[in-house]
């Protein structure tokens, strides 16, 4: 099993603000997303013009679809997912070939 890499792009839904996005996702992060097998770290990010990135990186590729599969439809992460436009979410999975630190 390699360490896999997910690229989440997204914009929010007009008059959702950073700072309530920000809350909520810390808010999911420690309630739900935190306590799945296999999850080891989250960065999120905002460019300039709007554009949101998620990189999360898993144990395995088997964690990361494992935790989409629990995360459609929870009711830990309704409220997250609604300040997400969903018609601009795109979602990528890599297997970790290299890392340095």
């Amino acid at each position: 099993m390699a360490k896999t890499i997910e690229i989440v792009n997204i914009r929010l839904q007009p008059g959702v603000t950073d700072e309530a996005f920000i809350a909520e996702t810390m808010k999911m992060e420690r309630e739900f997303l935190g306590k799945l097998h296999g999850f080891l770290d989250r960065d999120t990010g905002k460019s300039a013009d709007g554009d949101w990135v998620v990189v999360l990186h898993w144990a395995a590729m088997e964690d990361a679809q494992a935790s989409m599969d629990k995360f459609v439809g929870n009711e830990g992460t309704k409220a997250f997912t609604a300040l997400i436009d969903m018609s601009s979410f795109r979602m990528t999975r890599y297997e970790l070939k290299d890392h340095y630190e």
